[in-house]
C-alpha cells in the first residue's frame, strides 16, 4: 500500500505545481491582507506537509488488513483511505494559489488546509483500527 502513497504524494506534487503555474492573475485583483497571509501560509506549509506526506507513507507501510472476507474489504478500504492522505497536501496548496489569484481569498486560504486535515485522518483511521483491521507488526 505504500506505493500507493508513494503516487498520490507525486501525483499531488504535479497537480499542484500544474494549477499553481497554469492560472493567470485576474485583472483587477488586489491582495488584501488575508491573501499576504496565505502566502506566508503557504510558504510555512510546503516543508510541513513534506514531513506530514513522508509520516502518513510511513504509515501506509505498516497498514495491512488483518482478515478476509467481509472485515478484509473494510480493512482494505481503510488501508486506501490512509494511503491517499498525502493527496490533497500539493492538490490543496496548488488550488489555493490558483484561487488567490482568481480573487478567491477566504477559499484560498481555507483550502490551503485540506492536507493537513487529510494526513490527520489518516493518522487517526491508523490509530483506531491498528490492531482491530489492521495487522499488527506481531
Amino acid at each position: 500500500m505504500y506505493l500507493f502513497a508513494v503516487l498520490a504524494a507525486f501525483v499531488s506534487l504535479i497537480v499542484g505545481i500544474i494549477l499553481a503555474t497554469r492560472t493567470k492573475k485576474d485583472d483587477g485583483v488586489l491582495y488584501g491582507q488575508l491573501d499576504q497571509l496565505g502566502i506566508v501560509t503557504n510558504a510555512l506549509l510546503i516543508p510541513a506537509y513534506i514531513v506530514l506526506s513522508f509520516l502518513v507513507i510511513a504509515l501506509s507501510v505498516f497498514s495491512v488488513p488483518e482478515y478476509e472476507g467481509f472485515f478484509g474489504t473494510l480493512g482494505w478500504i481503510v488501508c486506501t483511505l490512509i494511503a491517499m492522505g498525502p493527496l490533497p497536501c500539493g492538490i490543496g496548496l496548488g488550488l489555493s494559489v490558483s484561487l488567490r489569484k482568481k480573487g478567491r481569498s477566504k477559499l484560498s486560504f481555507v483550502v490551503q488546509f485540506s492536507g493537513a486535515a487529510s494526513c490527520g485522518l489518516s493518522l487517526l483511521l491508523f490509530v483506531l483500527f491498528y490492531g482491530n483491521l489492521l495487522s499488527t507488526l506481531n
